[in-house]
Protein backbone atom coordinates (compact mmCIF):
# COMPACT_ATOMS: atom_id res chain seq x y z
CA UNK A 1 0.00 0.00 0.00
CA UNK A 2 1.48 3.38 -1.27
CA UNK A 3 1.71 6.00 1.30
CA UNK A 4 0.40 9.33 0.63
CA UNK A 5 1.25 13.24 2.24
CA UNK A 6 -0.89 16.38 1.68
CA UNK A 7 0.97 19.98 1.97
CA UNK A 8 -0.85 22.94 3.03
CA UNK A 9 0.96 26.24 2.98
CA UNK A 10 -0.90 28.82 5.33
CA UNK A 11 0.23 32.67 6.22
CA UNK A 12 -2.16 32.24 9.22
CA UNK A 13 -4.79 34.86 7.67
CA UNK A 14 -7.61 31.93 7.10
CA UNK A 15 -7.33 30.12 10.30
CA UNK A 16 -11.59 29.53 10.04
CA UNK A 17 -11.14 28.19 6.32
CA UNK A 18 -7.88 26.28 7.65
CA UNK A 19 -9.83 24.23 9.87
CA UNK A 20 -11.71 22.99 7.79
CA UNK A 21 -9.13 21.88 5.10
CA UNK A 22 -7.18 20.37 8.04
CA UNK A 23 -10.33 18.41 9.06
CA UNK A 24 -11.28 17.50 5.53
CA UNK A 25 -7.67 16.02 5.38
CA UNK A 26 -8.10 14.53 8.35
CA UNK A 27 -11.57 12.34 7.45
CA UNK A 28 -10.10 11.24 4.22
CA UNK A 29 -10.92 7.14 3.68
CA UNK A 30 -7.53 6.75 2.78
CA UNK A 31 -4.63 7.10 5.50
CA UNK A 32 -2.44 9.99 4.55
CA UNK A 33 -0.05 12.39 6.61
CA UNK A 34 -1.02 16.22 6.58
CA UNK A 35 1.96 18.84 6.55
CA UNK A 36 0.92 22.22 7.57
CA UNK A 37 3.67 24.51 6.44
CA UNK A 38 3.06 28.00 7.76
CA UNK A 39 4.84 31.09 6.78
CA UNK A 40 5.74 33.69 8.06
CA UNK A 41 3.92 33.62 11.35
CA UNK A 42 4.31 32.98 14.79
CA UNK A 43 3.49 29.16 15.67
CA UNK A 44 1.72 30.23 19.00
CA UNK A 45 -1.51 30.79 17.57
CA UNK A 46 -1.80 27.28 16.60
CA UNK A 47 -1.03 25.97 20.03
CA UNK A 48 -4.78 25.90 21.66
CA UNK A 49 -6.58 25.00 18.46
CA UNK A 50 -4.48 21.57 17.40
CA UNK A 51 -3.46 18.28 18.89
CA UNK A 52 0.50 18.33 18.71
CA UNK A 53 0.31 14.39 19.76
CA UNK A 54 -1.83 13.98 16.20
CA UNK A 55 0.41 11.67 14.61
CA UNK A 56 -0.68 12.80 11.30
CA UNK A 57 -1.11 16.15 11.59
CA UNK A 58 2.41 18.24 11.34
CA UNK A 59 3.05 21.48 11.40
CA UNK A 60 6.02 23.50 9.69
CA UNK A 61 7.62 26.73 10.93
CA UNK A 62 9.57 29.32 8.82
CA UNK A 63 10.62 32.55 10.66
CA UNK A 64 10.01 34.78 7.28
CA UNK A 65 7.70 35.00 4.43
CA UNK A 66 9.00 33.04 1.48
CA UNK A 67 6.99 33.70 -0.87
CA UNK A 68 5.45 37.66 -1.86
CA UNK A 69 3.90 39.58 -3.86
CA UNK A 70 2.77 36.89 -7.05
CA UNK A 71 4.21 33.83 -5.14
CA UNK A 72 1.41 32.81 -2.43
CA UNK A 73 3.53 30.49 -0.86
CA UNK A 74 3.90 28.93 -3.74
CA UNK A 75 7.88 28.35 -3.31
CA UNK A 76 6.96 25.85 -0.15
CA UNK A 77 5.01 24.04 -2.77
CA UNK A 78 8.44 23.82 -4.98
CA UNK A 79 10.22 22.35 -2.04
CA UNK A 80 8.04 20.15 -0.28
CA UNK A 81 8.48 17.65 -2.46
CA UNK A 82 11.99 17.02 -1.68
CA UNK A 83 11.39 17.16 2.26
CA UNK A 84 9.03 14.21 2.26
CA UNK A 85 8.82 10.29 2.43
CA UNK A 86 5.51 9.79 1.76
CA UNK A 87 5.25 8.05 -2.09
CA UNK A 88 2.66 9.98 -3.51
CA UNK A 89 2.11 13.75 -2.23
CA UNK A 90 -1.26 16.42 -2.77
CA UNK A 91 -1.65 19.53 -2.07
CA UNK A 92 -4.31 21.24 -0.24
CA UNK A 93 -4.86 25.30 -0.30
CA UNK A 94 -5.47 26.63 3.00
CA UNK A 95 -9.21 27.98 2.09
CA UNK A 96 -10.42 24.73 0.35
CA UNK A 97 -10.81 21.54 1.27
CA UNK A 98 -11.53 17.62 0.08
CA UNK A 99 -14.42 15.24 0.21
CA UNK A 100 -13.44 12.00 2.01
CA UNK A 101 -12.84 9.97 -0.91
CA UNK A 102 -10.72 12.10 -2.52
CA UNK A 103 -7.57 10.97 -1.84
CA UNK A 104 -8.38 7.44 -1.94
CA UNK A 105 -9.93 7.74 -5.83
CA UNK A 106 -7.01 9.12 -7.01
CA UNK A 107 -4.35 6.79 -5.29
CA UNK A 108 -7.00 3.75 -6.61
CA UNK A 109 -5.70 5.18 -9.91
CA UNK A 110 -2.16 5.37 -9.09
CA UNK A 111 -1.88 1.93 -7.93
CA UNK A 112 -3.51 0.47 -11.39
CA UNK A 113 -0.09 1.90 -12.72
CA UNK A 114 -0.60 5.94 -13.22
CA UNK A 115 2.02 8.65 -12.36
CA UNK A 116 -0.54 10.86 -11.10
CA UNK A 117 -4.21 11.15 -11.32
CA UNK A 118 -6.83 14.00 -10.45
CA UNK A 119 -10.22 14.47 -9.69
CA UNK A 120 -12.68 17.30 -10.93
CA UNK A 121 -14.04 20.04 -8.54
CA UNK A 122 -16.80 21.99 -6.89
CA UNK A 123 -17.76 25.19 -6.48
CA UNK A 124 -18.43 26.70 -3.30
CA UNK A 125 -18.76 30.62 -2.56
CA UNK A 126 -16.04 32.26 0.16
CA UNK A 127 -18.37 31.44 2.79
CA UNK A 128 -18.14 27.71 2.21
CA UNK A 129 -22.02 27.04 0.41
CA UNK A 130 -21.80 24.98 -2.23
CA UNK A 131 -23.39 26.56 -5.70
CA UNK A 132 -22.67 23.76 -8.55
CA UNK A 133 -20.09 21.50 -9.97
CA UNK A 134 -17.29 22.86 -12.61
CA UNK A 135 -18.36 21.50 -15.36
CA UNK A 136 -16.92 24.06 -17.87
CA UNK A 137 -13.63 24.84 -16.77
CA UNK A 138 -10.84 22.45 -14.71
CA UNK A 139 -11.63 19.01 -16.30
CA UNK A 140 -8.26 17.97 -17.17
CA UNK A 141 -8.30 15.80 -20.70
CA UNK A 142 -11.99 15.39 -20.12
CA UNK A 143 -13.00 18.50 -21.99
CA UNK A 144 -11.14 21.67 -22.93
CA UNK A 145 -11.60 24.82 -20.67
CA UNK A 146 -15.17 26.58 -22.55
CA UNK A 147 -13.46 30.16 -23.16
CA UNK A 148 -10.71 28.50 -24.79
CA UNK A 149 -10.49 25.18 -27.52
CA UNK A 150 -7.89 22.98 -27.10
CA UNK A 151 -6.40 24.36 -23.85
CA UNK A 152 -7.12 21.84 -20.87
CA UNK A 153 -5.61 22.13 -17.31
CA UNK A 154 -6.61 21.16 -13.61
CA UNK A 155 -5.94 22.92 -10.07
CA UNK A 156 -3.06 21.98 -8.41
CA UNK A 157 -5.27 21.01 -5.81
CA UNK A 158 -6.90 18.47 -7.98
CA UNK A 159 -4.30 15.72 -8.62
CA UNK A 160 -1.91 13.53 -6.51
CA UNK A 161 1.53 12.54 -7.90
CA UNK A 162 3.96 10.30 -7.25
CA UNK A 163 6.73 12.18 -5.32
CA UNK A 164 9.47 11.21 -6.98
CA UNK A 165 8.35 12.13 -10.50
CA UNK A 166 6.64 15.62 -8.85
CA UNK A 167 10.44 16.01 -6.96
CA UNK A 168 11.61 16.83 -10.82
CA UNK A 169 9.52 19.29 -11.76
CA UNK A 170 7.92 20.85 -8.44
CA UNK A 171 9.81 23.84 -9.61
CA UNK A 172 7.38 25.63 -12.02
CA UNK A 173 5.77 26.18 -8.72
CA UNK A 174 8.35 28.86 -7.77
CA UNK A 175 7.37 30.82 -11.20
CA UNK A 176 5.75 34.22 -10.59
CA UNK A 177 2.50 35.51 -12.05
CA UNK A 178 -1.06 34.11 -12.96
CA UNK A 179 -1.50 30.30 -14.35
CA UNK A 180 1.29 28.33 -13.02
CA UNK A 181 -1.01 25.81 -12.58
CA UNK A 182 -1.57 25.36 -16.36
CA UNK A 183 1.66 25.58 -16.62
CA UNK A 184 2.04 22.52 -14.29
CA UNK A 185 -0.34 20.58 -16.25
CA UNK A 186 0.99 21.12 -18.93
CA UNK A 187 4.50 19.86 -17.97
CA UNK A 188 2.85 16.95 -16.32
CA UNK A 189 0.82 15.63 -18.58
CA UNK A 190 4.17 15.70 -21.29
CA UNK A 191 6.83 14.10 -18.73
CA UNK A 192 4.48 11.74 -17.02
CA UNK A 193 1.65 10.66 -19.60
CA UNK A 194 1.01 7.93 -17.82
CA UNK A 195 -1.92 9.95 -15.59
CA UNK A 196 -5.85 9.90 -15.74
CA UNK A 197 -9.08 11.50 -14.36
CA UNK A 198 -11.03 9.87 -11.96
CA UNK A 199 -14.28 11.25 -13.39
CA UNK A 200 -15.37 12.25 -9.61
CA UNK A 201 -15.92 15.50 -8.50
CA UNK A 202 -14.26 15.47 -4.84
CA UNK A 203 -12.13 18.54 -5.12
CA UNK A 204 -14.05 21.33 -3.11
CA UNK A 205 -12.64 24.85 -4.56
CA UNK A 206 -13.88 28.01 -2.24
CA UNK A 207 -14.29 31.37 -4.77
CA UNK A 208 -12.60 34.59 -3.53
CA UNK A 209 -9.21 33.27 -2.90
CA UNK A 210 -7.19 35.98 -4.29
CA UNK A 211 -6.99 38.69 -6.93
CA UNK A 212 -7.30 36.33 -9.73
CA UNK A 213 -10.43 34.44 -9.21
CA UNK A 214 -12.84 33.81 -10.97
CA UNK A 215 -16.11 34.94 -10.43
CA UNK A 216 -19.55 32.75 -9.61
CA UNK A 217 -21.10 34.25 -13.14
CA UNK A 218 -18.14 32.66 -14.88
CA UNK A 219 -19.61 29.04 -13.95
CA UNK A 220 -22.78 29.77 -14.28
CA UNK A 221 -22.39 30.79 -17.83
CA UNK A 222 -19.66 27.91 -19.01
CA UNK A 223 -21.88 25.37 -17.48
CA UNK A 224 -24.70 26.23 -19.00
CA UNK A 225 -22.77 26.74 -22.23
CA UNK A 226 -21.31 23.20 -22.17
CA UNK A 227 -24.87 21.81 -21.77
CA UNK A 228 -25.23 23.27 -25.29
CA UNK A 229 -21.77 21.62 -27.11
CA UNK A 230 -22.99 17.98 -25.28
CA UNK A 231 -26.78 18.38 -25.98
CA UNK A 232 -27.46 18.16 -22.32
CA UNK A 233 -25.82 15.33 -21.40
CA UNK A 234 -21.94 15.78 -20.29
CA UNK A 235 -19.96 12.88 -21.37
CA UNK A 236 -17.39 12.55 -18.33
CA UNK A 237 -20.49 12.58 -15.72
CA UNK A 238 -20.75 9.28 -13.80
CA UNK A 239 -24.19 8.17 -12.95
Amino acid sequence: MKTAAVVTVTNGKRLLELAKCIASVKAQTYPCQHYVLVDGMNPDRFHNDYDYYDKDLHFCYWPKPIGGKDLEGRRWLAAAPHLINEDVTFFCNDDDWYEENHVQTIMEKIEEGNDWAYSFRKVFDKEGNFLFPDNCEALGEASPVWVADGHHFVDWCMWGMKTDCLKQISSIFSNKGWGIDRTFYNNAKHIFPKFTGTGRHTFCFRLGGNEYSVQKEFFEQGNLEMLKRFNGKLPWIIT
